[in-house]
């Protein structure tokens, strides 16, 4: 099944005293060019308080793929199968490492610059990371090359650990990541 479908994103929040949609909207994904099938939602972000203003939220979310301290950061990624077959004239090719860097770098700043500079895109973040996969299947590579294969309901807590996510599958996976950010030290 191929994931091409934009996400609701319903925000609820407050007028007059009374509860209310604030917002009520469609986000289209972004569809990486230089790694085909690789699709990147952001869907909401805070900043420690319990409401913002939906406008607010959209000029700041391309600002960081990482939550603030206290805040939180809440991404819908889908991940292409991993391609085994060489490339041929007529199928996908192996993107060219440098521009998929650069589009990584650009589209998830903070984010990106944690992937360790092998290829491999195992990295850390200083956050707690609330992992639910929606559709498919992703394995979890962790130190070693231990690895936890995932179904669709699945949910990872992710404890600011070294990690790396693969499609070892034949269809694209969706996951929702809601992060955390790392407050000050109590």
């Amino acid at each position: 099944m191929v994931n091409d479908k934009s996400h609701r994103r319903v925000v609820t929040g407050h007028r007059a005293g009374k509860s209310v949609v604030l917002s009520d909207q469609r986000r289209q994904p972004y569809k990486f060019k230089t790694v085909v099938g690789f699709e990147h939602t952001y869907m909401w972000s805070t900043n420690g308080s319990l409401e913002s203003d939906p406008d607010r939220v959209e000029q700041q979310l391309p600002k960081s793929a990482l939550p603030s301290a206290n805040g939180s950061l809440l991404h819908i990624v889908t991940f292409p199968p991993a391609r085994t077959a060489p490339p041929s004239i007529s199928g996908p090719s192996q993107p060219d490492p440098a521009q998929a860097a650069q589009e990584f770098l650009t589209r998830l700043p903070g984010l990106a610059d944690t992937f360790e500079r092998d290829g491999s895109q195992m990295h850390v973040t200083q956050t707690v990371d609330y992992a639910i996969l929606l559709d498919g299947e992703l394995w979890l590579e962790l130190d070693d090359g231990e690895t936890v294969h995932l179904v669709a309901g699945d949910v990872v807590v992710q404890q600011a650990t070294r990690h790396g996510w693969r499609n070892k599958g034949e269809h694209p996976a969706t996951i929702a990541f809601v992060m955390l950010g790392a407050g000050p030290a109590s």
